[in-house]
């Protein structure tokens, strides 16, 4: 019944189009989505494009093809491998984002995890252990436990938290609170 009542709450906020809902204890989306699409879910797998807006409410979900839109997620463990065009707001225990994100990430986690080689647009992240091996083209707003930067951000950073370690490259002005700063030979 929560699920349920996640999927209504959500396909309030956004506005009237075309939209799909499916729902079950494993769901695997095979086929392309030309509409907005909901799932709630045990475990979800998206292995083809979502042309539209994608909201899941599940517990281990991975998305393997690419999202035209934003992506809105709340999981236990998420895996992002396919590239996304829009934002993606997501609340999980672990995330991955293995492919490169146009719009910004919003995230919260106890682990976050951005990939070396990917670039994001901006990141506003709260976790307990972030690692932003990728590159951020927009600003970082960081509230973590810790917090290892081995990427580049073009813009600012504002990072507050237990343990900061950089080791790259930022483009703008830099706002460091934390218990313990590192600075690497890439900083």
């Amino acid at each position: 019944k929560k699920i349920f009542l996640f999927l209504i709450m959500a396909i309030s906020i956004y506005p009237a189009a075309a939209f799909r809902i499916e729902y079950g204890k494993d769901i695997v989306i095979s086929q392309p989505v030309n509409e907005n699409l909901y799932i709630a879910g045990g475990k979800v797998t998206i292995n083809a494009p979502i042309h539209g807006d994608l909201i899941i409410a599940g517990g281990t979900i991975v998305i393997n093809d690419s999202v035209t839109n934003d992506i809105t997620i709340a999981g236990g463990e998420i895996t992002f491998n396919g590239w996304v065009g829009g934002d993606i707001r997501c609340a999980g225990g672990k995330m991955y984002i293995r492919k490169n994100v146009l719009g910004e990430v919003v995230i919260t986690g106890g682990n976050i995890m951005v990939d070396k080689g990917i670039v994001i647009g901006g990141l506003l992240a709260s976790g307990g252990n972030i690692t932003i091996d990728g590159n951020v083209n927009g600003k970082i707003l960081g509230v973590f436990g810790e917090f290892s930067l081995n990427g580049n951000v073009l813009n600012d950073v504002d990072l507050r938290g237990g343990h900061l370690s950089i080791n790259g490259l930022i483009g703008g002005n830099a706002v460091l609170a934390a218990r313990t700063i590192v600075f690497g030979e890439s900083a």
